[in-house]
């Protein structure tokens, strides 16, 4: 009973912190799965309530997960694993030295990044695999104009650093926070934003690297990138 009392709590807390502001300075510890986790955990809530709840142990996780199933989680099979080996091992009773830890990340620069799949995996539980989005809540990336401001720095900006703020697209007001996804390297970045352009619309200055690199090195809150943005004449 105690075990299903835990879960429960942790469940309903994650799920009613939907609504709430992202703090784009926690970080979660480094090691495989981290960036699932990212992807799949703080595009509904802070990842404060997943840090808080370190020390579950390995079936309280995986009820957990399966709990968010029902407050809309995305996931495959072998996502949910993944998923519950991450949180498992490095939120888990007996979490492995920190040096352990980034040891054993990927080094996700050192490959090439496969745009599609890091959209799959990232973005489409909001936006959609298709890019139309959610009906006033998650904006449609489908011929969008947001993807081509700024000759392409202002989606890597919303990327990196994330945004919130109400803004209307095509005559439809939206205002879901976006997390940051700055936990992605340049080269990741740089894929994600060059298959949204070329797949919904909006294929024009080829995204680079090192064009990520320049925009991560202006550090800047989800409030500033609203800013930004209608500084470019999004309303």
């Amino acid at each position: 009973m105690a075990e299903r009392t835990i879960v429960f709590a942790v469940a309903c807390g994650l799920a009613l912190a939907a609504s709430g502001t992202f703090a784009a300075d926690l970080k979660l510890p480094e090691g495989p799965g981290a960036n699932l986790v990212y992807a799949k955990c703080r595009t509904c809530h802070d990842l404060q309530y997943v840090l808080d709840a370190k020390g579950l142990l390995p079936a309280q996780w995986k009820a957990v997960i399966a709990s968010m199933h029902d407050y809309g989680l995305t996931a495959s099979k072998e996502e949910d694993a993944e998923l519950a080996q991450y949180l498992s091992t490095y939120l888990g009773p007996n979490p492995p030295p920190v040096a352990a830890a980034k040891s054993a990340a990927p080094a996700s620069n050192a490959t090439v990044a496969d745009g599609r799949a890091l959209y799959m995996q990232n973005c489409s539980t909001c936006h959609g695999a298709d890019g139309r989005g959610q009906i006033r809540t998650f904006p449609p990336l489908a011929d969008n104009p947001d993807l081509a401001r700024d000759d392409g720095a202002f989606p890597v900006t919303v990327v990196l650093h994330g945004m919130e703020g109400p803004i209307h697209v095509a005559g439809t007001t939206y205002d879901a926070a976006m997390p940051p996804f700055d936990h992605l390297s340049d080269a990741e970045i740089a894929a994600i934003v060059t298959y949204v352009q070329k797949t919904f619309g909006h294929a024009g200055t080829t995204i680079t690297p090192s064009m990520v690199a320049t925009r991560r090195a202006k550090p800047a809150s989800p409030q500033d990138v609203h800013a930004y943005r209608a500084s470019l004449g999004g309303t």
